[in-house]
């Protein structure tokens, strides 16, 4: 179960046929990188595990067929869409139980915008470029399921006097493809985000480091000889992650004292580099927000991709110990830019029936610099 031993398993007869329960050990894994930041050896264990899971068959590991539905629904954002549509639906019955799976899954999604903000979004998008545009890659969460995630990023950028633009035809960043192994479809994500942010030279925010994270291991995904390399390689020197990006760019605050207690969430795809710890505390701190440091280092919150639907048990476990370093100084609320992260604290911490707030820092830092109530915000009970 550990990485060595799984490094061992593939130097072994076993990996030229993997069965079921060689394709389960390997799919028992987060991909959260910890590993790999002690390897004496610098191994690509990530990488490496990705490839073996390549060999895999369709529907390898526990849940497999869901895992499976899963990819193909981020695989085509219609689908998507009108799944989100039709949860939305559902989730405005009463008849589900309160502590129904389903309920708390519907919990995550919010309604659509009103006709009047997608219109006025949209007469925005019309604006004539300037030398203070930025692209936008809102990533699933932010476009389908919680889009005051987008409008929350969209208005801070307007608060660095930057005009928003965001490309329809982009779509999953496409790093479930790449943890299950799906190179080609990995790919084809790829493809389709670089041709729809080609029309622009500017810099592509996003609000979710896991997007960034994949975003920017673009080339990693074709060889050198591809005609797609060299596009990839363009394409993730202009990705911008959200912390670092809104660091530089936001006015730092006036406010003499903190006016919230906040635990910060760090991301995996962020948590294990000096920049990705330092950078969210040091835009916490402008913005005149304190944050409760974790008595240890920072925990895995156990969502791990589709890890959580595969592993409900182990990942409820691991989300245990992480949700009792967040709660350990009773904050004003949770919040991380990750949207698997954000998705796994909002709906663990309403399984263990706590209502402390869980909320994407776009919405935090977009409050703070508003000074209006609260967005409201899917499983967020305190304001």
């Amino acid at each position: 179960m550990t990485a060595r031993g799984r490094m061992h398993l593939l130097t072994t007869s076993l990996a030229d046929q993997p069965g079921s329960v060689f394709e389960d050990l390997f799919s028992q894994c987060l991909l959260c990188t910890a590993c790999e930041q002690v390897c004496p050896r610098n191994l690509p264990i990530t990488d490496i595990i990705s490839r073996a899971r390549s060999s895999f068959s369709l529907f390898y590991g526990r849940h497999g067929l869901y895992k499976v539905m899963a990819r193909s629904v981020l695989a085509h954002p219609s689908l998507l869409e009108g799944l989100v549509k039709a949860g939305i639906s559902l989730k405005r019955l009463t008849a589900l139980p309160a502590d129904s799976g389903l309920r708390l899954k519907l919990g995550l999604l919010e309604d659509r915008p009103s006709a009047t903000r997608l219109k006025a979004r949209k007469k925005q998008a019309n604006i004539e470029a300037s030398e203070h545009d930025i692209n936008y890659f809102n990533g699933c969460l932010a476009r389908h399921l919680q889009p005051s995630v987008a409008s929350a990023t969209v208005g801070l950028s307007r608060e660095c006097g930057l005009t928003v633009h965001t490309p329809e035809k982009q779509c999953c960043c496409g790093l479930a493809a790449w943890s299950s192994g799906k190179r080609d479809q990995a790919r084809n994500h790829a493809q389709k985000n670089i041709a729809a942010f080609a029309t622009s030279s500017k810099p592509i925010l996003t609000s979710c480091s896991s997007c960034s994270s994949h975003l920017l291991a673009y080339p990693d995904l074709f060889s050198p000889d591809d005609p797609w390399y060299s596009r990839a390689i363009s394409f993730a020197g202009r990705v911008r992650e959200f912390t670092d990006f809104f660091a530089r760019s936001l006015p730092v605050s006036t406010t003499d004292s903190p006016l919230l207690r906040v635990f910060y969430h760090d991301p995996c795809h962020l948590r294990f580099t000096e920049q990705g710890k330092i950078t969210p505390r040091k835009l916490l701190k402008q913005m005149g927000i304190e944050n409760l440091e974790p008595e240890n280092d920072p925990a895995c919150c156990g969502q791990g991709g589709f890890f959580h639907h595969g592993y409900p048990e182990t990942a409820a476990k691991i989300f245990l110990k992480a949700s009792r370093q967040a709660l350990a100084e009773q904050p004003d609320c949770i919040t991380t830019t990750c949207s698997g992260c954000l998705m796994q604290y909002q709906q663990g911490l309403t399984r263990l029936e706590d209502d402390t707030r869980v909320v994407h820092l776009a919405l935090l830092l977009n409050e703070k610099l508003c000074r209006a109530m609260p967005f409201s915000t899917p499983m967020s009970k305190k304001s």
